[in-house]
């Protein structure tokens, strides 16, 4: 009873996330989608509610004034933001058992960020601030990115979607490279120098420093390759938009000849 009273943010958040998941489901996305492309659609709604409150918290205890340093002893504040983020990937990894099994790299990102939030939590008691930029650097993308692919998803059969798919791609896109592409690695450059170094010995195992980094460089790795391909799409998009322009209204000598 002591652990459940303790950590009753981690467990009313998997009861709240849980049924958000299944109201998406059951009521939002009945009549739009079936089958897998439902499963996925319910799961964004998931991630809109984690992505934004996190975001936002995080953020809040970054510029907040409160002890920066990496080693710093967690605070109530950190330790309740991690266990509702840590609640959301909780659920996340279940759908992603049951209807999503193949989609190994988002098993292991969701796995590898759950982990490194409970021993940050559970076992060290102290390194959240990292936990907090990593949150702030990776969850900031997530309202825009999960409205993109929604969108995308719906594209083909709603011509509001298509709209939206269309004009938000580019700032997507950008926004995006910005946030994941340039301040992750650099974001994860600062942590190896502090971890990787022995500067938090004290405080954090350095197999555990080795394991937190090893972590934070794939999900890194992992939102560059996204990177790479939302560029690719977006440029083969407006490839084949120019292709179109160009067949309808033809060039001048094909003009005279039709």
């Amino acid at each position: 009873m002591g652990f459940l009273a303790e950590n009753w943010i981690l467990f009313s958040s998997i009861l709240m996330f849980g049924a958000v998941y299944l109201y998406g489901y059951f009521n939002v996305f009945n009549k739009v989608w079936k089958g897998r492309a439902r499963y996925d659609a319910a799961s964004c709604g998931i991630s809109m509610v984690h992505g934004l409150v996190v975001a936002v918290l995080s953020c809040y205890d970054i510029f907040g004034g409160n002890d920066r340093q990496l080693d710093a002893p967690n605070t109530h504040f950190q330790n309740g933001i991690m266990e509702y983020s840590m609640a959301y990937f909780i659920v996340d990894l279940i759908y992603y058992f049951v209807t999503a099994s193949d989609d190994y790299l988002f098993i292991v990102h969701h796995f590898a960020t759950l982990t490194y939030m409970f021993s940050c939590h559970y076992f060290t008691h102290h390194g959240a601030f990292s936990v907090m930029y990593l949150i702030a650097a990776g969850e900031l993308t997530s309202p825009v990115q999960n409205i993109w692919t929604l969108a995308r998803m719906a594209r083909g059969e709603s011509p509001t979607a298509k709209k939206i798919y269309t004009n938000l791609s580019p700032f997507f896109t950008v926004y995006f490279t910005v946030v994941r592409g340039i301040f992750g690695p650099y974001l994860t450059w600062k942590l190896g120098a502090f971890y990787l170094t022995g500067q938090a010995d004290a405080v954090v195992p350095r197999w555990l420093a080795y394991s937190w980094m090893f972590k934070v460089a794939f999900g890194i790795f992992g939102s560059v390759v996204w990177v790479y391909k939302l560029w690719v799409g977006l440029l083969k998009f407006y490839s084949k938009k120019d292709t179109k322009r160009s067949s309808v209204t033809g060039t001048p000598e094909q003009l005279k000849t039709d």
